[in-house]
């Protein structure tokens, strides 16, 4: 599942940096945390390193983020999202301070579960001269059961000049990508390649989109779900 979520995370694009310079000292890790089964209590530790020679002071503050129909990340810092984020989340301090390629672990407690998905963000941001740079983490919780499955379909399709856009929904209780099969028929209606393809993630309720490029000679598709076998 981590795999996956590196991956979705380069499809989204470097979003996890969010006006970051060439000259910043402070990184973290990981960029993304997933749980399952989450429960009040659980504690998630992202590493805080400062690879500069001089100390450093950081903000931490929490959020949450959500996704657009092109699968993009969406901060959400209203008053509404970070006092939701502070109910469910908790962080020892709000300023964290970093000595000389000093480390530390910033600790974040899920103090309430009573929710079925919640995708929140820890942004971290150091206190240096320069462009100001300000990182974050995306934590994206759920209750549901470890073997409980995502129920993605597709909603609608259309053929382009090009190629094949599609829109994918997520009607079931966790979060994940939508695989399934391309088959690709030619003007004498032979099947002359399959394809496997694999949407970005998506979150609870939400859809977003998946575009295929198709080769000229193409005269017919049929798309497969991995999820349900049916073609639509």
């Amino acid at each position: 599942m981590m795999a996956m979520l590196r991956r979705f995370l380069l499809v989204f694009g470097a979003f996890l940096l969010l006006g970051s310079s060439a000259g910043a000292t402070v990184s973290v890790a990981p960029v993304v945390i997933e749980a399952v089964e989450a429960q009040a209590g659980q504690v998630f530790s992202i590493v805080c390193q400062n690879w500069g020679e001089e100390d450093v002071s950081v903000d931490l503050s929490l959020a949450l983020f959500d996704q657009d129909e092109f699968g993009r990340v969406v901060l959400l810092e209203s008053t509404e999202a970070v006092a939701k984020a502070a109910q469910f989340l908790t962080i020892p301090r709000d300023v964290l301070s970093l000595g000389a390629k000093e480390q530390e672990i910033i600790q974040v407690e899920l103090v309430e579960d009573t929710f079925d998905n919640l995708y929140a963000v820890l942004f971290i941001k150091p206190r240096q001269g320069g462009i100001q740079a300000r990182m974050a983490v995306l934590l994206l919780l759920s209750t549901a059961a470890g073997d409980t499955q995502t129920e993605l379909a597709i909603s609608s399709w259309r053929k382009e000049d090009e190629g094949l856009h599609l829109t994918i929904e997520n009607h079931g209780p966790r979060h994940g990508p939508w695989e399934g099969e391309l088959h690709f028929f030619d003007a004498s209606n032979q099947l002359s390649e399959k394809r496997q393809i694999r949407s970005g993630l998506v979150l609870v309720g939400r859809r977003r989109g998946l575009d295929v490029a198709l080769p000229s000679w193409v005269h017919r598709v049929e798309i497969l779900s991995a999820h349900s076998g049916q073609v639509p």
